[in-house]
C-alpha cells in the first residue's frame, strides 16, 4: 500500500477505478456527479442520505464507493462535500473534519485547515483525465450551507427537507472549484466565476467543453509598451485570460513569459495570487527582459520549458504584443520550427501598429498543421468578455484536433 497526505490544491492520479472515500468527523457525506460544464444532468445525480445510490455510486453512513467506470453517461467527475450533521452548526464547532481515499495500492489522506463559519465544504474531487482519473484535494469552505451549494451545481433542493422554510436567498455566482478562489477578494472571485463561465461557453461552441490544456502567457514589455503598463492594460488584460486558465488547466494556473532582447520566465500566476502578480508584473513596465523586442527568443523560451513536459497536455499561448516587429523573418522561422511541439500559440495585438508577421501567420504555406493564430484588440476595453473568449478560443480545438491522432486522450472533450 502507498499512503500519501495531501495538501489543498495537490492532484494524484488514481490507479483503478473502483474508490473508496472514508470521511471522519461529525459531518454528512454528500458526492455530486458532474459533467464536463460542472453540473449535474439531474437530480439524481446528488448522492446524499435521502438518496445514497446513484449509477457507480453508492452512500453508506460517511462511506461512499465509486466505480468510475459505472457513472452515468457523461460524467467527468464526482465532487465530495462534506456539512455538519447537527443542523445550525458549523465547521467551528464540528471541529475536525478528514477524509481517507483508497483505489487499489494508493490510500491519500486529506484533512483541511483553517475552518470556522463554514456550513458545507468541498473537501475534494475525483476527475478524469484523458483516459484515467485522478483526485485533488480542494477545502474549500461555502457558508450558504449544503442547500446553497447543491443549487450552484444544478441541483433542485427546494423541497429538500431540510432545507428552511423561509425563501432562500439569491443564490451566488455559481462555484467553481477553481484551485485557489477563496483567497481572492469577493468581486474578483464574482468575475472570475463569470468569466470562466463564458470560456466554458465559447469552449461548447466549438465542441471543445471538455477540453483540457496547459495555458501559458507571454507579456510583450518591449519600450513602447510603457504607456500601456502605465494605464493598466497589462493588468486588465491578464486578469481577463485569468479564467481561461481556470477552465482549461487541471491547477488553475499559468506560467508566465516577458518579450523583451531575450524571453524571460517569471513567476507562475495562480488564482489566489492573482492580485499580488499583477502588483508585481504588471503595475509598470518590466525591466527584466530588456527593452527591444525579439519574439524568436520568447518562443524558445516558452519551446525550453514545455519540452519538459508532457506532451500529452496540449499548451495554449497567448501572447500579447504591442506591434513593431523586429525580425520578421527570425520570427517565422521559429514559428516553423515549433510545429512539431504540442504548442498553439495565440497573438494577441494591442498597440494599434504594424504586427508585420504576427497578421500574416494564418496564411503561412508549407506546415503540416497550422499552429498559430492572431487577432489585434487594439483597445482591450472596447471588447465584451463574450466575443473575447469566442476569439481567444477560436482556433485551438481544431489545432488540437489536427495535431493529435483519433483516440489520443487529449481529444477527450473534443467532438
Amino acid at each position: 500500500m502507498s499512503d500519501t497526505t495531501l495538501s489543498a490544491g495537490q492532484n494524484v492520479p488514481l490507479p483503478g477505478t473502483a474508490v473508496r472515500v472514508e470521511v471522519a468527523g461529525a459531518v454528512d457525506l454528500t458526492a455530486l456527479v458532474l459533467d464536463a460544464s460542472g453540473t449535474v444532468s439531474s437530480d439524481a445525480d446528488m448522492v446524499f442520505y435521502n438518496q445514497t445510490e446513484a449509477p457507480g455510486a453508492r452512500l453508506t453512513g460517511r462511506t461512499l464507493d465509486l466505480t468510475l467506470g459505472s457513472l452515468r453517461p457523461g460524467a467527468d467527475r464526482v465532487v465530495l462535500v462534506a456539512s455538519p450533521a447537527t443542523d445550525g452548526h458549523t465547521f467551528a464547532t464540528v471541529g475536525g473534519v478528514s477524509l481517507t481515499l483508497t483505489a487499489g495500492p494508493l490510500v491519500a489522506h486529506y484533512a483541511p485547515d483553517g475552518l470556522s463559519t463554514e456550513t458545507a465544504l468541498v473537501l475534494c474531487e475525483v476527475y478524469r483525465r484523458g483516459d484515467a482519473w485522478k483526485v485533488r484535494a480542494v477545502g474549500q469552505g461555502y457558508a450558504d450551507g449544503l442547500a446553497g451549494l447543491a443549487r450552484d451545481f444544478g441541483v433542485d433542493v427546494a423541497d429538500e427537507p431540510s432545507a428552511p422554510a423561509a425563501p432562500a436567498p439569491t443564490p451566488e455566482p455559481a462555484v467553481s472549484l477553481t484551485k485557489g478562489a477563496e483567497k481572492l477578494p469577493p468581486q474578483m472571485r464574482e468575475t472570475l466565476d463569470l468569466r470562466k463561465k463564458l470560456v466554458t461557453v465559447s469552449l461548447e461552441k466549438k465542441g471543445a467543453s471538455g477540453l483540457r490544456a496547459r495555458v501559458i502567457g507571454v507579456l510583450d514589455v518591449s519600450g513602447s509598451t510603457a504607456g500601456l503598463y502605465r494605464h493598466g492594460v497589462f493588468t486588465r488584460a491578464v486578469e481577463r485570460i485569468m479564467p481561461v486558465a481556470a477552465a482549461l488547466d487541471d491547477d488553475a494556473e499559468m506560467q508566465m513569459f516577458l518579450m523583451g532582447a531575450r524571453g524571460v520566465r517569471v513567476d507562475d500566476l495562480q488564482v489566489g495570487d492573482l492580485p499580488q502578480w499583477l502588483e508585481r508584473w504588471t503595475s509598470k513596465r518590466p525591466v527584466e527582459a530588456g527593452g527591444v523586442n525579439n519574439e524568436r527568443a520568447a518562443i524558445d523560451e516558452v519551446l525550453r520549458y514545455v519540452a519538459t513536459q508532457s506532451s500529452d497536455v496540449p499548451t495554449l499561448v497567448l501572447f500579447f504584443h504591442d506591434g513593431g516587429v523586429t525580425d520578421n523573418r527570425g520570427t517565422e522561422a521559429a514559428i516553423r520550427a515549433a510545429v512539431p511541439a504540442a504548442v498553439f500559440w495565440q497573438f494577441i495585438g494591442l498597440g494599434r501598429s504594424s504586427y508585420g508577421i504576427l497578421a500574416r501567420l494564418d496564411d503561412l504555406r508549407g506546415r503540416a498543421v497550422d499552429n498559430t493564430g492572431f487577432f489585434a484588440l487594439d483597445d482591450i476595453d472596447a471588447v465584451a468578455d463574450s466575443e473575447l473568449y469566442d476569439r481567444l478560443v477560436h482556433e485551438f480545438p481544431d489545432w488540437v484536433r489536427a495535431y493529435y491522432p483519433a483516440g489520443h486522450p487529449a481529444l477527450v472533450g473534443t467532438r
